[in-house]
This record gives structure tokens, sequence and C-alpha cells, in this order.
């Protein structure tokens, strides 16, 4: 088998596997680029199901349906878009006291959000300006984490609170 089958073997059983996930009658097929009988197998199961000819074959009207339903359940099962707040480059950024805007008011949400974990040691009000309790709220968070408490947002800092707050 050429590199170009292979390749779309395993398109054809990755977008098959998405299927599975979600629908138990379709087998859950290797991506593995081998159209062997596991794959044969989900692809009928697949065909059944959404009406088309029973062949084991993706055909042309076979791999747009396949395809249209793969995206489908993409769009439906993925979790939704993040928002970027803080810089994808940060080189130095920093949060500061005195800063204002957008990415204060969410690190003083998530940072309210964590008094879960942390008690009361992290109050703080939302008012979107990096002020004294925000900073000692900082603090208290980098302390508690083994981290130079410098009261400052870096991009290490960052992290933290958002991965401590995913996990909320």
């Amino acid at each position: 088998m050429n590199e170009n089958n292979s390749t779309a073997v395993r398109n054809l059983q990755r977008y098959l596997r998405q299927l599975a996930y979600h629908d138990p009658e379709i087998p859950m097929p290797p991506v593995d680029g081998v159209f062997e009988s596991q794959t044969k197998a989900s692809l009928e199961a697949f065909q059944r199901i959404y009406g088309l000819p029973v062949t084991g074959v993706a055909d042309e009207e076979t791999w747009d349906t396949l395809y249209a339903a793969y995206r489908a359940s993409v769009a439906e099962y993925s979790p939704p878009e993040c928002v970027a707040i803080f810089p994808k480059h940060p080189n130095d950024y920093e949060l500061r006291p005195g800063e204002s805007g957008f990415p204060v008011l969410t690190l003083q949400f998530m940072l309210r959000e964590l008094r879960v974990n942390y008690g009361a040691s992290l109050p703080v009000e939302l008012t979107g300006l990096f002020d004294e309790d925000t900073e000692e709220a900082v603090r208290s968070f980098q302390e508690k984490n083994f981290l130079p408490a410098t009261g400052r947002v870096g991009k290490l800092t960052w992290d933290l609170v958002t991965d401590q707050y995913n996990l909320l």
C-alpha cells in the first residue's frame, strides 16, 4: 500500500473512531493506516446506520456521508473553544499592580473561585483593577504553591492559577 492510501485509510479510521466513541453500534477501529477486518466491520456498521449500501468499501457517497457525520460529531462533542486572555508569547509580560482590564478581572475571578481550595486566604473583589488586595491574593497563592512571591502574575503564575481553576 502506498503512503497516500495509508493516509486515506488512517483518516477513514479516525472519522469512524470519532463516531464510535458516541455510537456503540459502530465497532472501534484501530488508527493504523491498514484497512483490515476491524476497519471493514466499523465501516459496514456505519453504512448500515446511515442507510448506505453495506459494501465495506468507502466509495464517494460513503466517504462524503462519513466526513459530514464526523464533522457534525466533532462540532457536537468538542469542548468549547478557549479564549487566550494571557498573551501567547508573553516575553516577560506580567500583570502588575495598577493595571486594569479584562485579564485582571479574569485573574480576580479565578482567585475568588480558588478560595474553595485555599480558604479565606485569597479574598479579592471583582474590580478589574490590580489593587493591593489582588496583589496580596496573588502573593498568597504563589507562596502556597512554592512560587516566588512577587505579587505579580507572569506566565508561570498565570498557568498555575488557570490549571487549578480548570480542575474545579
